[in-house]
């Protein structure tokens, strides 16, 4: 008998250790998968700074050819260049070594030679008195320009270039997100597991927040002076504005946290890599609900009222859904690439905009799921969209920013920027910031 219990034991070992192995190799390849996926983004960041330079440098010598026949351009208004974007072999070098980057991992298809379609188009400067973004769709209106729905900025600074009035220096990866408190300070995320205070007047960091143990990808602000973090750590983070503390780590997602969004006073959503979303009570680290529908990232939520919310994934659609019911209403189809951004239409309960890498934006009453119009000439992948005031709308996506006259659909203002820019915000109606790889800037209207 004592020989039977002690085969037994031996059996209930092997067992468990078998089990504890077969988990150890689960575990293991998520976070290969995980750090291969992260990979592929940087990856991709840089790919598309180094095309971005490339194409700054066809710009200037477009721009200085311009200057030279300025006397000419009026006879040329309208017309389109276009200009083959050339792409030079070089490497980008970082603390960890030399990463080639006309050399992609096998799983990147390397990219078709492009070209750029330019439009010419007088150069004006921006309003600066009250009521500048409805002045400037008067001054394309008096053009003649209204019905062009082809994201060509048309009322620019000579070259398309402005100068960014402040600049915020201190992370030391790439900025992932901004989150504007108010007009004095705004928040930053980026991969370099950090999230900075600002000081919007000044310039300098106020607070550095530590804890998370990978990338930063998303921010949210809560209430009495907390706000919320989401991290490639699987955690989100509820932070002490004041103090820096962290207050609570939430627990749940089985991987990278790519959105967050306050729900209401007492909850908020999280989207994940893991293909949900999950409902949390602010205070409590217990996950209320999980939804579940869509096919890859959840990379933007933005809520329409107490029980409702919009999400936008990389598997190219958009989903609309009801919290009570813990259902999906509508799907709304229609990108052909990842969403990557949505922001809602100032207090409307229908209407919201996104953002994709099929290089469109699109405006969509989510009632119905229609489509009610396209943005952009495709001219480049969007990563941000922000809402501004009735009519108007902000976006960015590579080295350009542009402000968007939504009754239109027409382009109103763009402007080049040094950087690529992955995040826009708008601190008011003169201000806004953009974040890039470890630089913010902030611009005016």
């Amino acid at each position: 008998k004592k020989e039977g219990s002690g085969g037994e034991g031996a059996a209930v070992k092997v067992k468990a250790a078998r089990e504890v192995a077969v988990n150890d190799i689960e575990r293991s390849k998520l976070e290969l998968d995980e750090a291969n996926a992260q990979a592929d983004e940087a990856w991709d960041f840089l790919r598309r700074v180094k095309g971005m330079k490339n194409s700054h440098n066809v710009e200037d010598r477009r721009q200085k050819v311009l200057e030279a026949k300025d006397e000419r351009i009026g006879e040329h208004l309208g017309t389109i260049l276009e200009i083959p974007k050339v792409i030079h072999t070089s490497s980008e070098t970082t603390g960890s070594g030399t990463i080639d980057v006309n050399s992609p991992p096998k799983r990147h298809k390397c990219d078709k030679p492009e070209v750029i379609h330019v439009r010419l188009s007088r150069s004006k400067p921006p309003d600066r008195v009250g009521g500048r973004f409805h002045k400037m769709w008067d001054d394309v209106s008096s053009m003649g320009l209204q019905s062009k729905i082809d994201a060509t900025p048309q009322n620019s600074k000579k070259g398309s270039t402005f100068e960014p009035i402040k600049k915020f220096q201190g992370h030391s990866a790439p900025v992932t997100q901004i989150l504007v408190i108010n007009q004095n300070r705004f928040l930053s995320s980026s991969w370099d597991k950090t999230i900075r205070l600002w000081d919007i007047d000044g310039g300098e960091c106020l607070r550095v927040f530590q804890g998370h143990g990978d990338w930063v990808h998303s921010l949210c602000m809560g209430s009495n002076g907390h706000f919320f973090s989401g991290s490639d750590d699987r955690t989100i983070k509820m932070w002490n504005l004041e103090s820096a503390d962290c207050v609570l780590t939430f627990r749940g997602h089985s991987s990278f946290v790519k959105s967050l969004a306050l729900l209401n006073s007492n909850h908020f959503l999280s989207g994940s890599r893991d293909r949900t979303i999950k409902l949390w009570m602010v205070g409590l680290d217990d996950c209320l609900s999980t939804f579940e529908g869509h096919a890859d990232i959840i990379s933007s939520i933005v809520p329409f009222g107490r029980n409702r919310f919009v999400s936008g994934s990389h598997d190219k659609t958009m989903k609309f859904w009801d919290v009570s019911s813990r259902s999906c209403l509508r799907t709304m189809y229609g990108h052909t690439g990842s969403v990557k951004s949505l922001t809602r239409v100032g207090d409307s309960e229908h209407l919201v905009i996104s953002g994709s890498d099929d290089r469109t934006i699109r405006l969509w009453d989510v009632s119905t799921g229609e489509c009610l119009r396209e943005f952009g000439s495709r001219a480049a992948i969007v990563f941000s969209v922000t809402f501004i005031c009735e009519g108007f709308f902000i976006s960015c996506g590579g080295g350009k920013i542009q402000l968007w006259h939504m009754p239109s659909g027409s382009c109103v203002q763009s402007y080049d920027t040094p950087r690529i820019s992955l995040a826009v915000a708008c601190v008011d109606d003169e201000r806004f910031i953009t974040g890039s790889d470890r630089m913010l800037h902030m611009w005016e209207f």
